[in-house]
């Protein structure tokens, strides 16, 4: 494993009291800035440098960023802690040496040192962590980007950002979708098999999705809504009535990213057989979609 580094920099002396901060993302320089402890030295210590291998920083054989500690056998090899504890005889991958009880404390302290962005940064996140800590933090950071669900639009913005583009860019037109409040029942019409009505709430302008799936009994019809995977969900209830008869499904929204991404295989749907409306009856549902969350 062998790490190539780009390096421009310029040579200056400095005294001890000097920290340094590390900056790493895997399509930018390395910011490396260093500042004086006690105001004694007045140079810029700023220099950018390249991975030209940012993998260096994950191990080997499980592929995930290195967390401490980290160890190594006796010709360098390293290896996280987890793959080194799964290792049938605690013998290195590389060349069979035991591994398992020797530190690598240099890398330790490389990886203590780097600080990176998040990668949805260019979306509103502001967080700033250790190598280490991306990966976990980047699966539950509320700035995932999320898709606009109009179909000829490629938009993709944060959640928080969506509502306001899609109110001025799609508001007005044809397909815009249906307006809503929430604690109150609205109307939906299914027109074909397999489509997506957009919903947006009219105060806070929250997206939603209807989505309507063609079923084996009939259609499946299913509310989700656009954001992050990991906020809480909606209550919602669906009723379809037709000749005196009702069905109604009592469930919660499911969140998504993407309107193509949403799927019926969440278990909350309403299926709806394929003759419950009758030949040539619009086929309209009544939804409401409540403030009270899962």
């Amino acid at each position: 494993m062998k790490k190539v580094i780009a390096a421009r920099s310029r040579k200056r002396k400095h005294d001890r009291s000097c920290s340094q901060e590390e900056v790493v993302s895997d399509d930018e320089p390395v910011t490396v800035k260093a500042s004086c402890k006690k105001g004694s030295c007045a140079q810029d210590k700023s220099f950018s440098f390249f991975f030209s291998d940012p993998d260096v920083l994950d191990c080997p054989i499980c592929f995930n960023p290195f967390t401490t500690p980290v160890y190594q056998c006796e010709n360098g090899h390293v290896a996280c802690s987890v793959c080194c504890s799964r290792i049938l005889e605690k013998k290195c991958a590389s060349c069979f040496l035991p591994i398992g009880s020797i530190r690598s404390r240099a890398l330790e302290k490389v990886l203590e040192s780097i600080q990176v962005p998040c990668t949805n940064a260019e979306y509103g996140c502001t967080e700033t962590l250790r190598y280490s800590d991306k990966s976990g933090h980047e699966s539950q950071c509320n700035f995932v980007p999320c898709s606009c669900p109009h179909s000829d639009c490629d938009f993709v913005s944060s959640f928080s950002d969506l509502p306001a583009h899609y109110r001025t860019e799609h508001g007005s037109s044809a397909s815009a979708g249906v307006r809503f409040l929430y604690d109150k029942p609205f109307m939906v019409t299914l027109d074909s098999d397999d489509d997506v009505t957009i919903l947006q709430e009219v105060n806070g302008g929250k997206l939603f999705i209807v989505q309507n799936f063609v079923a084996g009994l009939g259609n499946a019809v299913s509310v989700f809504c656009i954001q992050p995977e990991l906020l809480p969900n909606y209550r919602c209830q669906i009723s379809a009535k037709s000749n005196g008869c009702s069905l109604v499904m009592n469930s919660f929204t499911k969140n998504t990213q993407n309107s193509a991404m949403a799927t019926i295989l969440s278990s909350r749907f309403l299926v709806i057989p394929t003759d419950y409306f009758g030949a040539g009856q619009p086929r309209n549902l009544e939804i409401s979609i409540f403030r009270s969350y899962e």
